[in-house]
């Protein structure tokens, strides 16, 4: 399931997050990384927090969806906007979760990285069973599909 709200409900969307418990994972704008450690440790590290050995099938599928394999082995902090968000957004889903809260997911990408992105999100509610993602942003690509 896919669930869109508007960037003013962002607030509610993470207060959501917070309360929902350890079946929840977030990716706010601008996502928490931590600028000197490897993306590929960063995901490691999540994953096993979670006390499993590898990140999920959705996160190496949206590696491949985002063009993303060359940020695995980079450190966030010289990264444009656009590539820490993407970094988020493999981090949020390196997890298994029963609901995907994401913000403003497509902040600082171009237009065919947004689309990308929302392609993406529509796929994680599809293909991941019972899952839910709660979407708040403002960006047109979500509902105009002329875009």
């Amino acid at each position: 399931m896919f669930e869109l709200v508007p960037t003013s409900s962002a607030h509610d969307v993470l207060q959501q997050a917070s309360e929902w418990g350890p079946g929840a994972s977030l990716l706010s704008s601008p996502p928490v990384l931590d600028d000197d450690v490897l993306l590929l440790d960063q995901i490691l590290a999540v994953v096993r927090s979670h006390q499993l050995d590898e990140p999920t099938d959705i996160c190496d599928f949206a590696v491949d969806a985002l063009d993303a394999e060359l940020l695995l082995a980079r450190v966030p902090r010289p990264m444009s906007r656009g590539e820490r968000q993407i970094c988020g957004l493999l981090l949020a889903l390196a997890p298994p979760f029963e609901t995907l809260f994401v913000v403003d997911p497509t902040a600082g990408l171009d237009l065919s990285r947004r689309k990308a992105v929302h392609q993406l999100l529509l796929d994680c509610a599809e293909l991941t069973p019972n899952a839910k993602v709660v979407c708040a942003s403002d960006d047109p690509v979500f509902t105009d599909p002329g875009t």
